[in-house]
């Protein structure tokens, strides 16, 4: 069972729509239509052709929203590459810092407020680390559960650039120190931006009081190489609330799901739970972030602003990553994640298919732009067909041709298996 499937069944989109009114988003909404149309041929299709005998394989576009477990893990294992190319290569900590529970709603009723969330982590890890450090901050606003449960991952270089441009190592981080000073940045800064009534000066106090110690940071083993590192906090990025994989069953009411529970002892302990199906619907959609909110932003040495001059500094310090972990391609990402190459020929197995067409939206219907003029454009064919030809043969294999002129490859797009 998926998540999709779950959604189609039964009128459970029409009915969670009426139920929630009141509770989602016009963008929300749109991230669950788009994620409707993923692999729908009637939505667009790749062509792809095999020259050595004909044989054709059509190709669906992907939804590429926030709510698609699929192309939520592309993104998910796509950023982690990009992030493993831009790493120093030097040792990293990953932290998580929590907040008390009594402030997860009121951080969902109020999307302006997460912000501060990144602004007091990184205002923390500057005051902990004793020189300018590599931060990434990622936002994660449920829990395996999916109830909310706002909290920040932190990656962090362990150590930093001095004053004189040296770059100096860190291996001990002051815990203590760590959860006091962000239980206090990120109390200040809510309290700086909540309005002035007593229910929230009194909800600050409270907090202050009752967590003596601070706010809870859990902070993971050193991850050594940045390809690791990379891997290792891409799980935290967009994916969807839930795996289709944690779906066990749904029963026309109710949806059971499995998650696995690390509280008490912190090992993980797997764990079952059935809520009625409107409720796991809306238990995914909620999390869908605002679309122009950023879940994941840099700071100190891996700050965009920053990008070149560090990249110089770090060369000269000879700790650069120097980009080894190379991007890979959709046809390589297809075929780490499946085993199978998604270019080889179904039927004869020649390895290389080639792009042919692509039939895109058009108003109200499809229009399919290359063929045979693409294929010459790219040095697949040694010249073009007769003028008015209609059709391209390939031993007993007929192709109808799109009627187009060659023009230049100069886009990206991204298909489905």
């Amino acid at each position: 069972m998926t998540f999709k499937r779950i959604l189609e069944l039964d009128g459970n989109l029409e009915k969670y729509k009426e139920e929630y009114e009141k509770s989602i988003t016009k963008s929300q909404i749109e991230e669950i239509e788009k994620m409707l149309e993923c692999r729908d041929p009637k939505k667009g299709f790749a062509t792809y052709l095999c020259l050595q005998c004909g044989e054709d394989k059509k190709v669906p576009f992907t939804c590429k929203s926030r709510i698609c477990s699929s192309c939520g893990k592309k993104y998910a294992d796509k950023w982690a590459e990009e992030l493993s190319g831009r790493l120093w290569n030097v040792g990293h900590r990953h932290i998580t810092f929590t907040i008390a529970e009594e402030l997860w709603s009121i951080l969902e009723e109020n999307e302006e407020w997460r912000k501060e969330l990144f602004k007091a982590a990184n205002a923390t890890l500057r005051e902990v680390m004793e020189h300018k450090a590599g931060v990434v901050l990622t936002l994660h606003p449920y829990g395996k559960d999916m109830k909310v449960n706002y909290h920040i991952h932190a990656l962090v270089t362990e150590g930093g650039i001095d004053k004189n441009g040296q770059w100096r190592s860190q291996p001990f981080i002051p815990y203590k120190k760590l959860r006091k000073v962000w239980q206090y940045e990120i109390l200040t800064r809510l309290g700086a931006v909540m309005p002035k009534e007593y229910k929230y000066i009194k909800l600050i106090n409270d907090l202050f009081m009752r967590y003596k110690d601070g706010f809870y940071v859990n902070a993971e083993p050193k991850v050594k190489d940045g390809k690791g590192v990379g891997k290792y906090i891409g799980r935290y990025l967009r994916h969807p609330a839930i795996a289709d994989s944690r779906i066990l069953s749904y029963d026309g009411e109710y949806v059971t799901f499995s998650y696995k529970d690390r509280s008490g002892s912190g090992k993980a302990i797997v764990r079952v739970k059935k809520v009625p199906v409107l409720e796991f619907i809306h238990g995914v959609v909620r999390h869908i972030p605002p679309k122009q909110f950023k879940m994941v932003r840099y700071y100190g040495l891996y700050a965009p602003r920053k990008k070149e001059k560090v990249k110089q500094l770090m060369q000269q310090i000879g700790s650069m990553l120097g980009r080894a972990v190379r991007k890979l391609t959709w046809r390589e990402r297809r075929m780490q994640t499946f085993g199978q190459d998604p270019l080889t020929c179904p039927k004869c197995g020649e390895r290389d298919m080639v792009l042919y067409s692509l039939t895109v939206p058009d108003g109200n219907g499809l229009k399919t732009i290359g063929g045979r003029s693409w294929l010459f454009a790219r040095g697949d064919w040694l010249e073009l067909p007769e003028e008015g030809m209609r059709t391209t043969n390939f031993g007993s294999h007929t192709f109808n041709e799109p009627q187009t002129s060659p023009i230049q490859l100069s886009f990206d797009f991204t298909v489905a298996a």
